[in-house]
């Protein structure tokens, strides 16, 4: 019930911030865990309201014209639909929603959440979706604290729509969330190093496929 109201909170900020004619984009924001540079011991969120759209969510809506282009169609729905329709990747679906390991993960059991229909933005998103949200976030993040046993750190942000008043973002948007845990095992972490920091080509140490499954497993009841 208190992630719910949570979710409610986000959209509620998102419309409120986004508002404002200085924001451009609205990003809600986690951080759990000291590992991921947290000066607050406990799990934490924030929010952040960004005067113009941030390089990895311009990056994400430029692919996205581009998949349109030449498709006609939402580059998000069609991995959403991709992913449901392979399996192998696939952590959870939970009423209209699908949490997979992408295949172009940059940290090994890194997670994507993402609704099946086209919803833009957190605002966009009727009473059903809010609770199946909020029942899929608890799902995976009761996943990861089972996975090896221990509460593992991680960012969780929020990807929607821009706030700037371009006409084309809602087609081009779609709403999803992106897990980032730091850890590649029980005792190792993933460090960022010339591949990533240098070159900005992540290098994984697990197929997602294995990490899909193993998270899977690790499952709390529903």
């Amino acid at each position: 019930g208190r992630v719910r109201m949570l979710v409610d909170v986000w959209a509620d900020r998102t419309e409120i911030l986004g508002a404002e004619p200085a924001v451009a984009y609205v990003m809600p924001f986690e951080n759990k865990g000291e590992i991921v540079g947290t000066t607050l011991s406990h799990p934490h969120g924030q929010i952040y309201g960004y005067p113009e759209v941030p390089p990895r969510a311009r990056r994400e809506l430029d692919a996205a014209r581009a998949h349109r282009a030449r498709t006609g169609r939402c580059v998000h729905c069609d991995v959403v639909a991709a992913e449901l329709a392979d399996g192998r990747r696939l952590v959870a679906c939970v009423d209209g929603w699908a949490a997979w390991v992408p295949f172009w993960a940059r940290f090994p059991y890194e997670v994507h959440i993402a609704p099946s229909a086209h919803h833009p933005a957190l605002p966009d998103l009727p009473h059903r979706e809010r609770e199946g949200l909020a029942a899929m976030l608890t799902r995976v993040a009761g996943a990861y604290d089972r996975l090896w046993g221990f509460s593992l750190p991680y960012v969780m942000a929020f990807h929607q729509q821009p706030t700037d008043g371009n006409p084309d973002w809602p087609a081009l948007s779609h709403l999803h969330v992106e897990f980032a845990p730091p850890h590649r095992a029980a005792d190792r972490l993933k460090h960022l190093a010339g591949s990533e920091l240098a070159g900005g080509a992540f290098v994984t140490d697990v197929a997602p496929e294995t990490a899909a499954a193993e998270l899977r497993a690790a499952l709390p009841e529903p």
